[in-house]
């Protein structure tokens, strides 16, 4: 497990008590974290967390702990909520892949094959540079139009046609994803093995078996139970507290 990040708030917090406070609980997790007292990490890591604080490094500190514990489904589930901030982070992206290994149920691609041949270009590639290429796009675009305009330049106007395309296909293309983003809820599997029931009961229909990091979409919730989708007809139901929402 590579070390733990020591850099993280003090550029992000504002210069108050309640800054200061929590900057120290930062370090004191990561000198538990160096001394391998990873209860003791984890309790300052996690106090930082819940006075709200979103952050990449701080995500990723309380993932690499999670390993040290051997909770692999709470060690994926904070690597998961890391790579929304900082999905190009190295350190990040290695420890989350040995994580992942790890995992016993293997998901398969439902992902269209027509789309995945349309829009081959987009895999792999974060949400938000997604965002800001289509930003990036449309000013050139809009730039090269005012330019034409101006200059009553041919070469210009093609150009001007051809990043409009570009602009159109990646805009329309972020909207879809950022709309995607915002309605699926993801979530992580936790204990080791939890069973996935037909119904909201303990003695409902087990359907399968899912472990630990498993990766789930969560579609409902109803009287402490979620419904969650593995994979293409595996949907069932389980107990809200085996699945932590990314």
């Amino acid at each position: 497990m590579k070390r733990v990040l020591i850099f993280l708030i003090l550029l992000l917090l504002p210069i108050t008590a309640l800054g200061s406070d929590l900057s120290k609980a930062f370090y004191e997790g990561v000198s538990h974290y160096e001394a391998g007292r990873y209860d003791d990490a984890l309790e300052r890591f996690l106090s930082i967390s819940d006075q709200g604080i979103e952050n990449g490094k701080l995500a990723y500190n309380i993932g690499n702990t999670h390993m040290q514990k051997r909770d692999l489904g709470r060690a994926i589930l904070w690597y998961e909520r890391a790579a929304r901030l900082m999905p190009k982070d190295p350190d990040l992206i290695f420890n989350r892949n040995v994580a992942l290994a790890q995992v016993k149920d293997r998901q398969e691609e439902t992902v269209n094959p027509v789309m995945s041949v349309l829009f081959f270009w987009k895999k792999g590639v974060p949400l938000k540079t997604l965002q800001w290429l289509a930003i990036g796009s449309g000013l050139l675009f809009w730039a090269l139009l005012a330019l034409q305009i101006l200059l009553r330049n041919t070469p210009l106007k093609t150009a001007a046609a051809l990043w409009g395309a570009v602009f159109a296909i990646l805009a329309s293309t972020a909207i879809w994803d950022t709309a995607m983003e915002a309605r699926i809820q993801k979530g992580v599997v936790l204990p080791e093995a939890v069973s996935v029931r037909s119904g909201l009961s303990d003695t409902a229909t087990e359907l399968f078996t899912l472990h630990a990091g498993s990766r789930v979409v969560v579609e409902q919730q109803r009287g402490g139970w979620v419904r969650i989708a593995f994979a293409e007809g595996k949907i069932g139901w389980v107990k809200q507290e085996t699945v932590g929402v990314i």
